[in-house]
């Protein structure tokens, strides 16, 4: 994927505001994996870094002015990241972001507990505080929002996965487009067709709907996302085959 060269190209994309440490680490995440990007924040000096870094950067004098983050493209974003050292200027980014998209997805960062519920109420899908505060569970919420509802089910799956990765087994997940050939098939039917070399662990529906354990006869429709275990390379290049459009290549969690 080819990296945006200007705020005009940025579609679907993710807004990182504040570029402190967590939000270095988010961006060095996300260009690894592939996902546009832009990082905002009202401090030239961590601009400057961004811009030593590499990624696509703008100066707001006012983070929680609505004319500043329309300027980053907040209205075609896919999701925004409020990661600043100010738990208020959090949630009014927060209630801004949410009244300028209603579909955008919203991660936000709160330094004390009492924060979370003011995030919420303005509008945040996920709220991080420092006792879960993790980057890379960031990156997730943004690159495996399936996986991660998945996983999060039961705690004691996050050890599975740990276990897994020792294997060099990977959970990924593919949301089936329209014309994919897998479309109308049942998972044994779909299992069989990659001769072994992964399962389907869960399915959810287009309509939202997450299945855990499926049974072999469920059939799969267009829109459904699947989530499979296996090697990753060989997981990607089954869906490959039959019609999926290219994935985003997503790094494995350290749980």
């Amino acid at each position: 994927m080819t990296p945006p060269s200007s705020l005009a190209d940025l579609k679907d994309h993710v807004i990182i505001c504040g570029y402190g440490s967590l939000g270095r680490t988010l961006a060095i995440n996300l260009a690894e994996a592939q996902i546009p990007f832009v990082v905002i924040d009202n401090q030239r000096q961590r601009l400057r870094l961004a811009q030593q870094s590499g990624h696509l950067f703008y100066h707001g004098d006012d983070l929680v002015d609505e004319n500043e983050l329309l300027a980053v493209g907040v209205d075609r974003a896919r999701t925004l990241v409020a990661v600043l050292a100010d738990d208020a200027s959090n949630v009014f980014i927060t209630l801004i972001a949410r009244r300028l998209n209603p579909n955008l997805q919203i991660l936000a960062y709160g330094e004390l507990p009492t924060t979370e519920s003011k995030l919420r109420f303005a509008g945040a899908d996920h709220v991080v505080l420092p006792s879960s505060i993790s980057a890379h569970r960031m990156v997730q919420l943004i690159t495996r929002p399936t996986v991660l509802d998945f996983l999060e089910e039961k705690e004691e799956r996050s050890h599975l996965i740990e276990l897994l990765s020792q294997l060099d087994l990977q959970i990924e997940e593919f949301t089936l487009p329209s014309e994919s050939s897998l479309a109308g098939r049942a998972i044994a039917e779909v299992e069989a067709k990659g001769r072994g070399q992964f399962i389907i662990v869960a399915v959810r529906h287009h309509n939202g709907e997450l299945v855990t354990h499926p049974p072999l006869t469920l059939r799969l429709g267009a829109g459904d996302t699947v989530i499979a275990l296996g090697r990753a390379a060989e997981i990607k290049a089954f869906f490959q085959q039959y019609g999926h459009r290219q994935p985003v290549r997503y790094r494995r969690p350290s749980l």
